[in-house]
């Protein structure tokens, strides 16, 4: 009996209402040829919306260019109104409370040296994958 007593508390308590979820996209970049130009992805969302009070946990992504990229080159991806920097063309980090679980996202390519950007860069994909929990 009072195996079932700790259980049914268990189930009540707000970690065991809590859920995780994931969705994946992923888009074309376009090409970057200028310094001093930021280039935006097109937009990535989710096929099927999360459920409603998802809020972002984690963000793993993987961009793939057709070269190297030159000094200099950074990247951030956006949602709603915020942008956060990504530590390199692949990776997993933690996202900031606030950055919509439900998309659209988009990612920023900047070049911050002057002048023409030989070869250019042709980012191929953006690949994402955003972790979200839902209460």
């Amino acid at each position: 009996m009072r195996g079932w007593m700790w259980c049914g508390l268990l189930m009540l308590s707000p970690l065991a209402m809590a859920a995780d979820g994931s969705w994946s996209s992923s888009s074309f970049g376009g090409m970057l040829s200028q310094g001093k130009q930021t280039l935006r992805s097109r937009p990535v969302q989710p096929d099927i919306a999360p459920p409603q009070g998802a809020i972002a946990t984690t963000l793993a992504w993987r961009i793939t260019t057709d070269g190297n990229v030159p000094m200099g080159f950074r990247v951030q991806v956006c949602g709603g109104n915020r942008c956060v920097r990504l530590s390199g063309l692949s990776g997993e980090m933690a996202l900031p409370v606030g950055f919509p679980a439900g998309g659209p996202l988009w990612f920023e390519y900047v070049s911050t040296v002057r002048g023409a950007i030989a070869p250019s860069v042709t980012i191929l994909s953006n690949q994402v994958t955003l972790g979200y929990r839902v209460r």
